[in-house]
């Protein structure tokens, strides 16, 4: 338990705050170290790369060469302004999503979440070599 959490439960204690007041600094600060985790992650100055290198055709040229180079800031600033979207839009949005056949609930997108999500896409492989070209995905 941080050290602020602790100074708001002893206020409580105390007797110096009530149970609504604690609730509301508890969410405050958990509101603060959740963007603090954000803003301070480990993840910026990386990128997603997505790598298509063909094969030789015949006659030996590489056509259809793909390089993307996609910066966590950037997939980071994306979950943020998706948390910004109305409970109304959501619900629409999930509706559609699940037509579609993708199983999806913006109202569990909250900023721990998105942590979790940047922490595992620093794992993320993806390596297909089929006959005609090799295709990779990794961060870095």
């Amino acid at each position: 338990m941080n050290e602020e959490r602790m100074k708001i439960l002893t206020m409580l204690a105390e007797g110096k705050i009530n149970a609504e007041e604690a609730e509301q600094l508890l969410s405050a600060a958990q509101e603060k170290e959740s963007e603090m985790n954000l803003s301070g992650s480990n993840s910026s100055g990386k990128f997603i790369y997505v790598n298509v290198e063909p094969k030789n055709t015949p006659g030996g040229a590489k056509i259809g060469r793909v390089q993307v180079k996609v910066p966590f800031a950037l997939i980071k600033a994306g979950f943020n302004i998706a948390g910004l979207i109305p409970k109304e839009a959501q619900n629409e949005i999930n509706n559609e999503l699940k037509q579609q056949g993708m199983n999806f609930d913006f109202s569990n997108f909250n900023p721990e979440n998105i942590q979790d999500i940047m922490d595992s896409l620093e794992q993320l492989t993806v390596d297909v070599d089929n006959e005609d070209s090799v295709i990779r995905v990794f961060c870095r």
